[in-house]
């Protein structure tokens, strides 16, 4: 749902292909309904599965408590389509500004940039910077941030752009573990477009 590239191949559900039905589609309406909802759903043919996926569902207490459901049904059944545009709409303003500050700031030093096409991520792999949490990029982020020693307890933290380091994104055993100590995966998710440039200068 949060395709908002329109440059980028929109998905299609391989549901209408599945003759043999064993095909299922997980998703969320947590990133572009109401976050606060956590609101999954599974799509696929009924049967054995299905059916034990309801009966676990209700047995643990995982469902959302009726009156949520029957809002989220009420707002899919009526407001999606506007609701997805102004969505994605809000997401595109906010890959532009970031993949911006990105080639500005960090151009020079990176090998690849991905991402911006869908969801609320980039991911950058560096020439030769290492990102993990025990290397000096991670350390210099932090200190900055205000929680080393620096005697500001108690005082507001200064604001830092926030990342997943790329090593907890790769298998610490696979192919891609050395290259993933210098990766990360940046969101620009939860910042308005004006924090986002004042942040990148």
């Amino acid at each position: 749902m949060l395709l908002h590239d329109p440059r980028a191949e929109p998905f299609v559900s391989v549901l209408r292909e599945d003759d043999l039905a064993i095909a299922y589609e997980i998703g969320t309406l947590s990133k572009v309904l109401a976050p606060g909802l956590r609101m999954g759903y599974l799509l696929g043919p009924d049967g054995p599965l299905m059916n034990a996926m309801v009966q676990k569902t209700s047995d643990a207490g995982f469902s959302a408590p009726l009156f949520v459901q029957e809002m989220a049904s009420f707002l899919l059944d009526r407001r999606i389509a506007e609701q997805l545009r102004a969505v994605n709409a809000g997401y595109r303003e906010k890959a532009v500004a970031v993949r911006d500050g990105i080639e500005r700031s960090l151009g020079p030093f990176l090998e690849e940039c991905r991402g911006g096409s869908a969801g609320f991520y980039y991911y950058l792999t560096f020439r030769d910077v290492e990102t993990h949490p025990s290397s000096a990029f991670f350390s210099i982020l932090d200190a900055h941030h205000g929680r080393r020693g620096d005697g500001r307890r108690g005082r507001q933290r200064k604001p830092r752009v926030m990342y997943i380091p790329g090593e907890y994104c790769v298998h610490p055993r696979g192919d891609l573990a050395a290259r993933g100590k210098r990766q990360l995966r940046l969101s620009y998710g939860y910042e308005d477009v004006p924090a986002i440039i004042g942040r990148w200068g």
